[in-house]
């Protein structure tokens, strides 16, 4: 749905260029919920606007449903942009329109007539949940229900990508939540493709299919929700899943060495990561009653990733060899991620 092929953005001033994007090349599917994450100023709301071109890419290709959108004239581009809903961190509602107004504003624009208007704009006000809302002005409405608006007013044109920058940074965390919902309700409805720009990595986590991490102006990982809380390469990645989940060592072993050759009477630390069904296996008292072996639990967490259980432990794993041997045997066959970090005398 939405192809990114080498695409660079640089501002030019009189303090000198900067280089806000480097070669950037992302393929986001069709129907899937896409986030892009990063830290303030790493080029996230840079990428998005290059996306629907609000930012002209100093160079590369932006191709979004099969058309290269910066090959258009203005004219052209201008008619592409309505398959390409957009949402903001600050609303940007019209403050003299009401929400039935705001919502239509853009049909408007098309030059739709009322009758027409009015068949679009009933049903988005009964989807976002805005019914009894709908002769209110903004300055009557909480944050949360803005932003419904604003959501609304970017499905107005029944667009293919819906782009949401920062939507959620104004909100609080219940707020945060039913927007999300809002989000995946409305994901599976349409079938429509989002790309989510945030700094939450509870954000993504929620909702996200897929997520790409962002940092000054590269994309330096990419992959599935679960890959990425499994499995971070960088450390800005790693420091992102750690501000939600704890993947540390305890402060007692940090400074401890570790050997990777079995030790006589030593345990073995070993770090699991798992998804779905096997989340709620009873995993530690399998190994004890089939292999001999002790473990001990040093942190244990089950969370969610998109409505799916994912869970982690970190354990230390003391027996002999062989015993030791068939359990981490055992632990590979099943569906789980692990990471042998050494053993402990």
């Amino acid at each position: 749905m939405i192809e990114l092929h080498n695409v660079e953005k640089t501002y030019h001033s009189k303090s000198g260029d900067i280089d806000a994007l480097h070669k950037t090349n992302l393929t986001i599917n069709a129907g899937e919920i896409f986030g892009v994450i990063g830290l303030s100023g790493a080029g996230k709301s840079t990428l998005i606007r290059c996306i629907n071109m609000l930012e002209v890419p100093t160079g590369g290709q932006v191709i979004v449903d099969g058309q290269d959108l910066t090959a258009m004239s203005e004219a052209e581009l201008r008619k592409a942009r309505q398959n390409i809903g957009m949402i903001f961190q600050h609303f940007n509602l019209l403050a003299s329109r009401t929400v039935y107004d705001n919502i239509a504003f853009p049909l408007e624009i098309q030059g739709l007539s009322k009758d027409e208007i009015r068949k679009k704009v009933e049903p988005l006000l009964e989807l976002v949940g805005l019914v009894d809302r709908r002769d209110h002005y903004p300055s009557q409405l909480s944050g949360g229900q803005k932003q419904r608006v604003g959501i609304a007013r970017a499905l107005a044109s029944s667009p293919k990508v819906l782009l949401c920058d920062e939507a959620t940074s104004a909100l609080d965390p219940q707020t945060t939540k039913s927007i999300l919902d809002l989000l995946k309700d409305i994901n599976k409805r349409m079938n429509l493709t989002i790309v989510m720009i945030t700094h939450q990595m509870q954000v993504v986590k929620e909702i996200c299919d897929r997520v790409a991490v962002i940092e000054n102006g590269d994309i330096i990982e990419e992959g599935t929700m679960f890959d990425l809380f499994t499995n971070p390469k960088t450390p800005t990645t790693k420091d992102f899943i750690k501000s939600i989940n704890n993947v540390e060592l305890p402060a007692i072993l940090k400074d401890v060495p570790l050997s990777k050759e079995y030790i006589e009477g030593g345990k073995l630390l070993i770090r699991l990561s798992f998804i779905g069904a096997s989340a709620g296996d009873p995993l530690i008292s399998s190994l004890v009653k089939k292999f001999d072996v002790d473990v001990n639990i040093l942190y244990g967490n089950i969370d969610s990733i998109k409505d799916t259980p994912y869970g982690t432990l970190l354990v230390e794993i003391s027996g002999v060899r062989t015993s030791i041997k068939a359990a981490l045997t055992y632990l590979h066959e099943r569906n789980l991620r692990m990471e042998v970090m050494g053993y402990v005398s």
